[in-house]
């Protein structure tokens, strides 16, 4: 495969976006001193945002040492009070969904920051006299991931909420990086991407790599505008496995790709083991990909961005534009209109 044929179809230049992820983090590690001490107290904490703005939230979860709840709605839970830390995420500072919640949030605790490019919600925050992280703009909203999520590891770290540094992720999400540009040879996103063309991946992943899972799913669906689905080890082993029986006749472009970490619980590593038997004896594919690093969030970190790149090689050999995502914005054009 002559990868250099096919970048011409990134108009929207987001390997551009890729190469410069671990950059965009490293920066926004310095973007949390913009979420001042004065929030701290707070016993939990609410993420309101929507598709790629959430992630963030979903991720937050898995390493915050207080509880963390992603809100993917127009309301808030009822448990919501004064000790909840409320936290609002739009990259475009329209979302709709996030406004409503936020808004909401605003009547039940004063603990609250928000992080954006402006708009709507930037708007709202200086009307209320809460503290705003202004995000770079210029960005799909699922590539700003790094702009989003690291000032918040940065500031749950900093009030002691948070298991691991992410100051130490930076140097291997570069060597990483280099390891997956177009022009690296061999290159295991390519390889894998090329064994994904034409088929309809499902995403496993336990523990940290629960909200990864999530991401590789969307990212292939709005990177390279093709199906894909996701599930939760254990708990797929209670329900979604009994699919295997019909998957060959009813399912047969499906690949399972089971996303790793050296810290994953050793009975799910055994569930896993065994469920790869299964799938072989069944004749049904699958892929196996392990995380690299330290600890839990390295690791984590390292598989998403691992997946970034798959979704962008698989965008290529689909023959699409990474970036557009029309029928999303032509949904938003119309609930506009409503």
């Amino acid at each position: 495969m002559d990868w250099k044929e096919l970048l011409p179809l990134d108009r929207g230049q987001m390997e551009r976006a890729l190469r410069g992820f671990p950059e965009m983090a490293e920066r926004a590690l310095g973007l949390a001193c913009r979420i001042p001490n004065g929030v701290q107290g707070f016993k939990n904490a609410v993420v309101l945002g929507m598709g790629g703005s959430a992630i963030a939230g979903d991720l937050l979860a898995r390493f915050a040492r207080v509880p963390v709840m992603t809100v993917r709605d127009y309301f808030l839970p009822a448990w919501v009070g004064p000790e909840t830390l409320l936290i609002a995420i739009s990259y475009s500072g329209e979302t709709e969904e996030t406004l409503s919640a936020f808004r909401e949030g605003l009547r039940r605790t004063k603990r609250a920051v928000a992080l954006t490019t402006g708009g709507a919600l930037a708007a709202l925050c200086e009307e209320e006299g809460v503290p705003w992280v202004p995000i770079p703009p210029g960005f799909p909203p699922r590539a700003a991931l790094p702009s989003l999520l690291f000032p918040l590891l940065a500031c749950f770290a900093r009030f002691g909420h948070l298991a691991g540094d992410p100051a130490v992720i930076i140097s291997s999400l570069k060597k990483l990086r280099d390891a997956l540009l177009p022009e690296a040879n061999p290159n295991p996103a390519q390889r894998l991407a090329e064994k994904l063309q034409g088929k309809v991946p499902v995403v496993y992943g336990a523990g940290v790599a629960v909200p990864v899972a999530y991401r590789w799913k969307t990212q292939i669906n709005e990177n390279a505008k093709q199906p894909a689905y996701w599930a939760e080890l254990p708990e797929l082993c209670h329900n979604e496995i009994v699919g295997y029986e019909l998957a060959g006749k009813v399912f047969p472009q499906g690949v399972m790709i089971f996303l790793r970490t050296s810290f994953d619980h050793p009975r799910v590593a055994k569930r896993v083991e065994i469920l790869k038997e299964v799938l072989f004896q069944r004749g049904l594919p699958f892929q196996e990909v392990w995380g690299e690093g330290p600890d839990p969030l390295s690791q984590a970190l390292w598989l998403l961005y691992f997946g970034d790149w798959v979704s962008f090689y698989l965008a290529l050999l689909n023959g699409v534009d990474p970036t557009p995502v029309a029928l999303i914005q032509e949904l938003k054009n119309r609930i506009r209109g409503c």
